[in-house]
């Protein structure tokens, strides 16, 4: 069954993404890798157990999922993909809470590299965003298979 809106939906995602590293809008950018992946994540847990997961999962739990169903996901140059996901979701976590947030009477960091690693997080987050989005099209082909 085709999902044309998921497909549009995931068309303009990925054209956002691009844009957004391209202007400098690196929140964005990793804001919509992490729904990307999310999406992927949801999807492969509710195809592998048949249980409803809520859109509000929070991240760190669907990837607890997703390695609990998974195991360990040697994919491409990533010797476990879910490990890449969740090292790059704590940088994810630094660069959406961490321009003006501190503790009281402790200064920001500095705004240059907060928007490096703004960047780089991006960059990354388009990477894996891909990686998981292929390896969830090859768990499909294999169930289509199997």
């Amino acid at each position: 069954m085709k999902n044309t809106a998921k497909y549009l939906s995931y068309k303009a995602a990925w054209e956002r993404i691009s844009s957004a590293i391209e202007h400098g809008f690196y929140l964005e950018a990793v804001a919509l890798c992490e729904s990307i992946i999310s999406d992927r994540l949801i999807s492969y847990v509710h195809g592998v157990t048949g249980k409803h997961v809520k859109l509000e999962t929070q991240f760190n739990h669907l990837i607890g999922l997703w390695r609990t169903n998974a195991g360990v996901i040697a994919w491409k140059d990533h010797v476990d993909l879910a490990d890449s996901v969740d090292l790059w979701r704590t940088k994810r976590n630094m660069v959406v809470h961490g321009l003006v947030k501190s503790a009281p009477r402790k200064p920001t960091q500095n705004v240059e590299s907060f928007i490096e690693l703004a960047r780089t997080s991006a960059e990354q987050g388009r990477e894996l965003a891909k990686a998981v989005s292929a390896w969830h099209k090859k768990q499909l082909a294999n169930v289509s298979r199997g």
